[in-house]
């Protein structure tokens, strides 16, 4: 975290280019998102959670033009370029990722995998590279949180995200995925293009519905991981959007869930811990 002082006069380049990626994500959902939730249903991972669980993007979006805005008018303070330049790279990451994933098909699919992954991972060095939490007083570590949880928040939701694209490509590579996905009869006549989709989604979420909750072991081992970074960083905001995304699984509560939790809640004591905010540390 730096001042605008320290960054010079070219500081705005680095919220600028976060704000021209955000758009370009933005965009590309609007442009080429049209069956993405389709697509998630054809080949849903038994730990995808609930839709409402996705509702965290809007969050994420609007933080992060709050922080763009606060970094550009010097209200608080300055991420560095690299945080900026990083953040970036996971929001054009995110745009590539929403036309491979729309396109339903497996070459696709693996694709997007790659993407989204790449993105978690670009998130994850921005907000290693930030050390939001480290400062020397409680003030100024509250202007650098204001300012970077945002870049946290994407990273954790993105390696979440990460783990269910990546199950998807796996689940469409399959021989028999076919004929294991709910089959949809074919277009009508006279049906648009827009009645269609809907008849598909309505089909998926019904037969979805139907089926018994599946409790996975991913998001245990998937805790493991998070869980460990949010202590190495140190962040014990990055368990939350994975946390976020478990309370959301059809089969939660279940021991492996409430296991997963724990483990989460480890790795953000233990951050908690390493940054001294304890009153006992």
């Amino acid at each position: 975290m730096l001042t605008r002082e320290a960054e010079g006069q070219f500081y705005v380049f680095g919220p600028l280019a976060v704000l021209s990626a955000t758009f370009l994500s933005i965009s590309s959902n609007l442009l080429w998102g049209r069956n993405v939730g389709e697509t998630s249903c054809a080949w849903r991972t038994s730990y995808s959670p609930d839709g409402r669980a996705f509702a965290i993007w809007v969050l994420i979006y609007l933080y992060t033009g709050v922080s763009v805005v606060m970094q550009l008018s010097s209200l608080l303070a300055i991420l560095g370029w690299w945080s900026n330049f990083f953040w970036g790279v996971s929001w054009v990451c995110c745009a590539l990722w929403v036309p491979l994933f729309d396109a339903e098909y497996p070459d696709a699919l693996r694709a997007a995998a790659v993407v989204i992954v790449c993105a978690g991972t670009c998130a994850l060095v921005g907000s290693w590279e930030a050390q939001m939490w480290i400062a020397d007083d409680w003030e100024q570590r509250g202007k650098q949180l204001a300012v970077g949880l945002p870049l946290t928040l994407l990273a954790g939701w993105l390696l979440t995200a990460s783990s269910i694209g990546v199950g998807t490509a796996w689940k469409a590579s399959q021989p028999d995925s076919y004929s294991l996905c709910v089959r949809v009869p074919p277009k009508r006549q006279g049906e648009t293009e827009s009645e269609y989709r809907y008849r598909r989604r309505v089909l998926y979420r019904e037969a979805y519905a139907k089926a018994p909750a599946e409790v996975s072991y991913v998001p245990f081992l998937l805790a493991f991981a998070i869980g460990g970074l949010s202590l190495a960083i140190p962040d014990p905001v990055l368990v939350l959007p994975l946390a976020w995304a478990i309370v959301n699984l059809e089969a939660f509560p279940s021991v492996v869930y409430m296991g997963a939790l724990v483990v989460l809640g480890c790795g953000a004591a233990g951050a908690c811990l390493r940054l001294g905010l304890f009153p006992w540390s």
